[in-house]
């Protein structure tokens, strides 16, 4: 199994490689590649937070 998983790994990893080649991987050949789990803010948070800054900067 780890074998064939590592060969399909390769294939894909290769076809990634080809300009406008979209690529799916399964969870775990994701986890083997390092993938990680987006915690970044939204839009709509980096909005919010801004507008909190601007407004504690108007009261001083």
């Amino acid at each position: 199994m780890t074998n064939n998983l590592s060969t399909n790994l390769d294939e894909k990893l290769f076809a990634l490689n080809i300009p406008g080649n979209v690529v799916e991987v399964t969870t775990t050949e994701a986890e083997k590649l390092g993938a990680f789990e987006e915690d970044a803010l939204t839009e709509n948070e980096a909005l919010d937070a801004s507008q909190e800054t601007s407004e504690s900067e108007d009261e001083e």
